[in-house]
């Protein structure tokens, strides 16, 4: 048994003739409140860093110490239970493998809170390993994320970048040709401005999203959106605010842009994606049935001149 301040490992340690390590099998090792589970360290010689497997268990990026680092490690293979990057949104079955030294190097796979696969690459930075995250079942994995549970199909490419603050990313998502059905908050939306065909696309097959992006920042317990834009054929919408995690509630604002395909020639006099004439809207409260509101004067107001409806979006906050 090993005992230090944030250290606890218990197991049997096997040594090679002339008392080089050969193997170190411990049944469970707990680090501070981030890692939970079986470590071996295999021997790779003299001077060489041993081999790390942890072969179940768990890790939680909340709290995790890792991610940057002097020198050159062994290899790192992690076949875990659960990984958790923040409230609410665990990968299991994760199964990688990394090279370790200045930072973690490596590939992985996983499942999105069980229910949606996804794989990932992993490689150091200054401030901390950086993720990206790719996907072809993005309507699935924003399901599993409890993120946007009724889209379907689509490629998903996400990347988080460590600000230098634990557990503290900051993101950037892309999602190409995917759907939207029946989503309530949307359906309500599209009621409340009475888009009669929009309401039938949406009870049939779906409304079609040809890309969705964002830019955001996820802590441990907070999505702050800073922009994010979906569009199509149809329809383009564009939000920003924040999702608390931790209590499943949402403060957000947008702009809707019905027949986006035409309305969308005016972006060049509007913000960001937004088309040129479109409604001001906001959601609020519990993110599982979000109040609506809806301006219905801003679709008087074109363009960049709509923004005396609405709040400034989240500013960025700067990296530590």
């Amino acid at each position: 048994m090993l005992r230090a301040p944030g250290l606890s490992a218990s197991g049997v340690v096997d040594l090679a003739p002339g008392g080089a390590l050969q193997t170190a099998q411990f049944d469970r090792v707990q680090v501070g409140d981030w890692l939970d589970g079986p470590v071996t360290l295999t021997g790779r010689g003299r001077n060489a860093s041993p081999a790390v497997a942890v072969n179940g268990g768990s890790i939680d990026l909340r709290a995790a110490a890792f991610g940057t680092g002097d020198g050159e490690g062994g290899p790192l293979r992690l076949n875990l239970n659960r990984l958790t990057v923040s409230e609410g949104i665990t990968l299991t079955d994760f199964r990688g493998e990394f090279k370790a030294g200045a930072g973690l190097d490596g590939q992985f796979t996983a499942q999105v809170n069980g229910k949606a696969a996804i794989q990932g690459t992993v490689v150091p930075t200054r401030s901390g390993a950086a993720i990206r995250l790719v996907s072809d079942q993005a309507g699935a994995v924003l399901a599993a994320a409890d993120v946007l549970r009724n889209a379907r199909g689509g490629r998903m490419n996400l990347t988080l970048n460590p600000t230098g603050a634990t557990g503290v990313y900051d993101g950037r998502l892309n999602i190409t040709n995917t759907r939207i059905m029946k989503a309530p908050a949307l359906t309500e939306l599209i009621s409340a401005i009475s888009i009669v065909g929009l309401l039938d696309q949406m009870n049939s097959g779906g409304i079609s999203l040809s890309e969705i992006e964002a830019d955001f920042q996820l802590t441990p317990s907070r999505l702050t959106l800073y922009r994010s834009s979906a569009v199509g054929p149809s329809i383009g919408v564009s939000l920003d605010g924040i999702y608390d995690l931790v209590n499943s509630r949402m403060d957000m604002q947008g702009v809707l842009s019905p027949v986006y395909f035409l309305n969308g020639i005016g972006q060049i006099f509007s913000r960001g994606r937004d088309g040129l004439f479109g409604f001001n809207f906001r959601l609020s409260g519990d993110a599982k049935d979000p109040r609506v509101t809806v301006n219905p004067l801003s679709i008087l107001t074109p363009g960049a001149f709509r923004e005396i409806f609405r709040r400034p979006p989240p500013k960025p906050v700067p990296s530590q």
